[in-house]
């Protein structure tokens, strides 16, 4: 892990290397024979003992109720996304998950009195009409329970990510740690009951559990540095990627309204995303030239 906490830019370029990451957690999903319950839980027991050795070594050990609160979203989130991804479709869990930036837009001005710019405004509500436009068009994506627990996708993320930001002083890795142990602890009567998978299906548990591991302690570091809305604005490979991956390898094609969806959400996080890129490079400008930031 990252020996010192990363500035501005470096945790924009961290976050959107952890999306690339995470645009491949559909495939795996899909891949793995089993039940989402197990698969939540026996992914996150690989990664707490991938986090374990990290977390010993990490003199920054502190428990809190924003380490708790982070842990419960996160354990929340696992469980509502494995199960939205194997009953409905991988397009509309990660879909669903990027819904995030209006829950966190809300809860950021309330709670860490984060200012709302028209920037974010305007990049919200282009991706709640993206959203709309490919609900439109993913009326047989999967069951309607798959869709209706593919809304929690969202409502989880925004709180890990408020959670985490309220640890920018803090060691925000606690959180994914703890999270892990109790999705864990709680798919482990599951795991008992329905017994382990065939070898590949393992092969595949295992990559995801060192996914889950480095990349959202990667995302747990990298959010300290960036505002609540950054955290889930900025990942915009991942909606676009997961799918494609899925397309590629399994044949689950989303419609063309689907893509017409998925193109205005890219376009609105992209403009936002480079808005923020731009900005910092003002203020670096201001900075080196003596001038105020503001």
């Amino acid at each position: 892990m990252l020996k010192r906490k990363p500035d501005h830019k470096t945790a924009i370029v961290l976050t959107c290397f952890v999306a690339f990451l995470w645009s491949t957690a559909g495939l795996n999903i899909k891949m793995i024979v089993w039940n989402p319950l197990c698969i939540a839980g026996g992914r996150s027991l690989i990664a707490v003992a991938m986090l374990f050795p990290v977390i010993l070594k990490n003199e920054n050990v502190q428990i809190n109720r924003y380490v708790i609160g982070g842990a419960v979203c996160y354990a929340a989130f696992n469980y509502s996304f494995n199960i939205s991804t194997k009953l409905a479709t991988s397009a509309l869990a990660i879909l669903m998950q990027y819904t995030a930036p209006v829950y966190v837009a809300i809860l950021s001005w309330v709670f860490l009195k984060e200012r709302i710019s028209r920037a974010d405004i305007l990049c919200i509500a282009a991706v709640m009409a993206g959203m709309i436009v490919f609900f439109l068009g993913s009326e047989g994506g999967g069951s309607v329970p798959g869709k209706i627990i593919a809304v929690f996708n969202g409502i989880t993320f925004a709180g890990i990510s408020i959670f985490l930001r309220l640890q920018k002083d803090g060691n925000p890795v606690m959180s994914m740690f703890l999270g892990n142990i109790l999705a864990g602890i709680v798919g482990i009567p599951f795991i008992v009951s329905v017994g382990l998978p065939n070898l590949k299906s393992v092969l595949f548990l295992i990559l995801a559990g060192f996914l889950c591991a480095f990349t959202y302690s990667l995302y747990a570091i990298a959010s300290t540095h960036l505002s609540a809305l950054e955290t889930v604005l900025l990942p915009i490979l991942d909606p676009v990627l997961n799918p494609v991956w899925v397309f590629l390898f399994l044949g689950e094609a989303p419609s063309s309204l689907s893509v017409l969806g998925f193109a205005i959400v890219l376009i609105s996080v992209t403009a936002r995303t480079l808005f923020s890129l731009h900005r910092d490079s003002e203020k670096e400008h201001l900075q080196v030239t003596g001038q105020n930031a503001d």
